[in-house]
């Protein structure tokens, strides 16, 4: 789960705790407020009832009491019915509601005098309240409120996501640049910028991965530039130590057996470090995107004879038989001839070295389609003692080298630089391997029309 949806979950989630806690709250506090409500409503009515008594009192009219009783029985459902002690007898009103209810009911009583405090005259009255009426009210009530606060909140919640969305993205959008540049950078990509405004934390990690990203990518150019000039000034004279040596070992001088053993590993030696350089100078060259790169009309199948032929003599001296396999339905490609046989050198070269005596090693050459498109597959198999698959993934990184009890492996330089060349050609090129049983090296170069393949080489 990405950190944007975990934060914009964080933030709904605190929104619909506050809202429920809120709600509940509000609805704590309105049921109280209800419940007063309802007090106030009786004892308003028990006020009427109290001023209208002492009215009748004073007109000393007790009928006057009775009929705004009677009026209260028709009028209020929560008054089930009153009496009235007058004259030391209790009159119901009205006089229907004279069977008093077993339960659910509430006694209010109040008792007015006369002005001359004459206790014959006392008037004593009950009201008989429905508890069941009252609480039905407020349960009315209740309910209502319950239903606008229900909506409130489904209103409150929508509101919430959306904006724990739009927070989410917003909060987390400079977070995913970075983390963005920082792959870039991993893939080198380097120069990447966030670009982040603001005075915030975040604001101040990106200008940070700014400013590193553009320091590492001065110092690739300075190691791009310092390999470029160290291996050029080295071409020169390993070329000419080597030509020195070969020379010396031609002529006609009758050199000692131990003396012509060092020049022979002098001339290797300069050999093999003359062969690191060129590679070192092509890898500089395809970093700076300075390296040669001419497709023309080629036929496949020739490039390949050739290869297989160039390494025949090495893999009769290793005592490892090499053949090959060509589709003779191949079409002409269009390629580049030089770059091409370099692939395939480095990955006969490779098989060379990681199979033993005795072992095969099969070139092939075929028409393919590949999601619905043609491609040209060439492959070199082996019978070798295989790659682990852990380094599997990463042989086609500059410097990698895969340990190999065999024989010594080169610099790491070979299969990076074939990678790269079959990136230019627009193909794939990729290994499988099983320790023990071999590998499989092989790229595809698309089979288009010549015209079509010319159009994307240029672009």
């Amino acid at each position: 789960m990405s950190i944007r949806i975990k934060l914009a979950l964080v933030l709904m989630a605190g929104i619909a705790m506050a809202a429920l806690t809120s709600g509940f709250v509000f609805v704590e506090l309105q049921r109280g407020t209800l419940r007063a409500a309802e007090e106030e409503t009786v004892r308003r009515l028990l006020e009427d009832v109290s001023r209208i008594g002492e009215e009748a009192q004073l007109a000393k009219d007790p009928l006057m009491l009775l009929d705004f009783l009677a009026l209260l029985a028709r009028s209020r459902p929560e008054v089930h019915h009153s009496r009235v002690l007058l004259g030391g007898q209790w009159q119901e009103v009205p006089a229907q509601g004279s069977t008093r209810p077993a339960s659910g009911f509430d006694v209010r009583s109040l008792a007015f005098s006369s002005p001359d405090r004459d206790l014959r005259k006392e008037i004593q009255v009950e009201v008989l309240l429905r508890s069941d009426v009252l609480k039905e009210h407020e349960r009315r009530v209740f309910q209502a409120m319950l239903r606008d606060l229900g909506l409130a909140l489904g209103v409150v919640m929508m509101i919430g996501i959306v904006l724990s969305l739009f927070l989410g993205w917003t909060l987390t959008r400079r977070v995913l640049l970075i983390q963005e540049v920082l792959k870039n950078i991993g893939e080198g990509k380097l120069g990447s910028r966030v670009g982040a405004r603001g005075s915030d934390e975040i604001a101040r990690l990106a200008r940070g991965v700014d400013a590193m990203s553009e320091r590492l990518r001065e110092v690739e150019e300075l190691k791009k530039t310092f390999i470029a000039s160290v291996t050029h000034e080295l071409r020169s004279p390993l070329g000419a130590i080597e030509s020195y040596v070969k020379a010396i070992l031609g002529g006609p001088a009758n050199w000692p057996q131990e003396h012509r053993r060092d020049l022979e590993r002098i001339r290797d030696n300069a050999g093999r470090l003359g062969h690191f350089v060129s590679n070192l100078l092509e890898m500089a060259k395809i970093e700076r995107g300075k390296l040669d790169f001419y497709p023309r009309q080629t036929d496949p199948k020739k490039v390949v004879e050739d290869t297989v032929l160039f390494f025949a003599a090495r893999a009769q001296e290793a005592k490892v038989r090499l053949e090959s396999q060509i589709d003779p339905g191949l079409p002409v490609l269009r390629m580049d001839p030089d770059l091409i046989a370099q692939v395939l050198n480095n990955f006969i070269s490779n098989a060379l070295k990681f199979t033993r005596p005795a072992g095969l090693i099969r070139v092939t050459a075929r028409f393919v389609t590949e999601k619905e498109k043609p491609y040209m597959e060439c492959a070199v198999e082996d019978s070798g003692i295989g790659i682990p698959k852990e380094a599997l993934g990463r042989i086609f990184t500059p410097f990698e080298r895969v340990k190999n009890p065999i024989r010594a492996t080169g610099a790491g330089l070979g299969l990076a630089i074939s990678k790269s060349i079959i990136e230019l050609h627009q193909g794939i090129i990729g290994a499988q391997s099983e320790p023990g049983r071999g590998s499989r090296f092989y790229f595809l170069i698309p089979a288009l029309p010549a015209s079509d393949r010319a159009s994307k080489v240029s672009r």
